[in-house]
């Protein structure tokens, strides 16, 4: 008997896809907005992806879901999208920040055979155990050694069969954009073009900076919020912030990993700490993440304009990205201190900061900033 060839996906599928539209288009506008054409678009893929990868488990033989790779501009609502979407779907899951994953990934070999490379690939493993899909935010890769993990759980993911869904800033072609490294992370771009449906969010405004007309303040990184940026951070500023430049005395050598990092103060819930000594070193993103558990209030002080960078500073800038990311996906409070007024809204001379700084940009217009011409005015109106 001849089968008739199904001409698109069974009804309960549409079905499926077109609930969770609705429920994520239900989300923004709870949450105050409507879904921007290139956010509807985006939202219509996930919502097709959910009923593939809820369908498949009746699909015999078990047919694989194609990933998907969610990229644009900083704050156009990528992770907003990936969060409405988790809180909805029905499936086995695990969301992770990027930092986070090379945490566990980076502990997890600790105590592990590596002899023979089983201590990534146990680690990978427990990333991956009992999910039917993983959720990845903030997806960069500027390290050729983070590279090499990230091309072991997408093997690993497609033997698997482990769906994925990622957003990131940058699109594939532009993954490790460093030219020394570029052209041996291209296999990897290429398995994830081959493995994902690559779709840009592109929509005119930064709602983390300008929310839509309407838009509920967002109740995510409340501690992180009531930082601020300070210049020149006189004492008399810091003071009335309650900041007391620490003394010598105070001063303290932690080593959160593997290296050392001399500090200016480390009382019980706050860092201080000058850029130099946090950026400019060997220290790497394990270590901010160790020290963000110890912590719930940093002060980094000394901090250059972005306007001065150069080729030799440029490490210590893309350091300071990552302290930023972990301390807004942390949600601590963060204190930056500049002798000059720090402007992050720069491309810099010769391009030498990193790309990452648009979305530090994004993520700094959050705090609140401290001039002294400010302070005076409200003192005087005060004594008034």
């Amino acid at each position: 008997m001849a089968v008739t060839p199904s001409l698109g996906p069974p009804r309960k599928q549409r079905d499926t896809a077109r609930t969770l539209l609705e429920a994520m288009a239900h989300d923004a506008v709870r949450s105050g907005f409507e879904l921007e054409p290139s956010q509807w678009q985006a939202a219509q893929r996930l919502a097709t992806f959910g009923a593939q990868l809820t369908g498949r488990r009746r699909a015999l033989p078990r047919k694989p879901t194609r990933s998907l790779y969610l990229h644009g501009p900083v704050g156009r609502g990528k992770t907003w999208l990936m969060d409405s979407f988790y809180g909805r779907l029905e499936a086995r899951k695990r969301r992770v920040h990027f930092h986070d994953f090379f945490r566990r990934l980076h502990g997890g070999t600790h105590g592990l055979d590596s002899g023979n490379g089983t201590a990534i690939q146990q680690s990978v493993d427990a990333v991956l155990n009992d999910v039917d899909v993983l959720f990845f935010d903030e997806f960069h890769v500027h390290d050729i050694g983070d590279g090499m993990f990230i091309s072991r759980l997408l093997r690993t993911a497609a033997q698997r069969r482990v769906a994925l869904v990622v957003t990131s800033n940058y699109a594939p072609d532009d993954l490790l954009p460093n030219p020394l490294w570029h052209e041996h992370f291209l296999p990897t771009i290429e398995a994830i073009k081959d493995m994902m449906d690559v779709v840009e969010i592109n929509g005119g405004s930064d709602f983390r900076r300008y929310p839509a007309a309407g838009t509920h303040p967002s109740t995510g990184a409340g501690a992180f919020r009531s930082g601020r940026i300070i210049s020149p951070g006189a004492p008399g500023q810091l003071g009335r912030l309650g900041l007391f430049r620490p003394t010598p005395s105070q001063g303290r050598v932690l080593q959160p990993t593997t290296q050392p990092i001399v500090v200016k103060n480390s009382d019980p819930d706050l860092l201080w700490v000058g850029f130099e000594e946090l950026c400019g070193g060997l220290s790497s993103t394990s270590d901010f993440l160790v020290l963000g558990g110890m912590f719930r209030t940093w002060v980094i002080d000394d901090v250059p304009s972005p306007t001065d960078a150069d080729a030799a500073s440029a490490p210590a800038w893309q350091r300071f990205s990552n302290v930023v990311d972990v301390l807004y996906d942390q949600d601590i409070t963060l204190f930056l201190i500049g002798s000059v007024p720090l402007d992050f809204d720069v491309e810099g001379s010769g391009n030498v900061l990193p790309v990452d700084l648009a979305r530090i940009a994004s993520r700094l217009s959050l705090l609140s900033r401290s001039h002294p011409d400010e302070d005076l005015k409200r003192e005087e109106a005060a004594g008034s």
